[in-house]
């Protein structure tokens, strides 16, 4: 009996090694055929974006900067003259967007609505001249 269990487990044994040995060749042929298509694919891929990516670089070469043509029109010289400790919130955000920090300290901005809408918001605690 043990000489017959010894002659199934190397019959199944061979088994084995004879189905890989067969099919081991056939996969590799395979997948040899196929990463090399798609190497081939991926080169073209990145050849191409290669390309295209000069061509943007060229184009980014080419263009100038633009010069600034804008005139510079009335500006408003604005002066914090009292304190915003107990005023609204939004008041003293405002204070802050103007670049005013402390009693006497002057911002220079453009004459603009936005800029006059902030004025309006806190007229009772900032002065406010013309400078062309």
């Amino acid at each position: 009996m043990e000489a017959k269990k010894e002659v199934k487990k190397t019959a199944t044994t061979a088994k084995k090694t004879n189905t890989a040995t067969k099919t081991a060749p056939k996969t590799t042929a395979k997948t040899t055929a196929k990463s090399a298509t798609k190497s081939a694919e991926v080169k073209a891929v990145k050849e191409i974006k290669a390309e295209a990516v000069n061509e943007v670089k060229a184009e980014v070469k080419k263009v100038e900067p633009k010069k600034s043509t804008k005139k510079t029109g009335p500006m408003l010289k604005i002066t914090l003259q009292k304190s915003p400790i107990a005023c609204l919130k939004k008041q003293k955000d405002t204070i802050k967007a103007l670049g005013l920090k402390k009693i006497r300290s002057t911002s220079v901005l453009p004459d603009n609505a936005c800029t006059r809408g902030m004025i309006f918001v806190v007229k009772h605690m900032v002065t406010v001249e013309e400078i062309k």
